[in-house]
């Protein structure tokens, strides 16, 4: 093989335009295309990011909506929302006194 020729083109038309070459026109179109990319594929995650804001927006907000009655209720009965009632009750005690009622 002699060194004073050019590899051949990668692919070619009919015309012999050669595409795909490691030239400096290659090089060049490789990092327009890289940036093209690149600012594509940011454009598309700041679209999917205010979808999925957009979603969970409508999501929280129907559920709250719908929760409304649930706090409505509640606060009818003086629940400020940091309090619990519980009762505590157990099924085989030995002080069971509640046959003696």
């Amino acid at each position: 093989m002699q060194n004073d020729r050019p590899p051949p083109p990668r692919v070619s038309y009919v015309k012999g335009i050669r595409i795909g070459g490691s030239g400096w026109f290659g090089r060049l179109l490789a990092l327009v295309m890289g940036a093209i990319m690149l600012v594509a594929a940011a454009l598309v995650s700041v679209v999917l990011l205010a979808v999925l804001f957009a979603v969970g927006t409508i999501v929280v907000g129907y559920l709250w909506w719908k929760t409304r009655s649930l706090r409505r209720h509640a606060r009818a009965f003086g629940d400020d929302g940091r309090t619990v009632d519980v009762e505590v009750v157990q099924e085989s005690s030995p002080h069971d006194d509640s046959a003696k009622r």
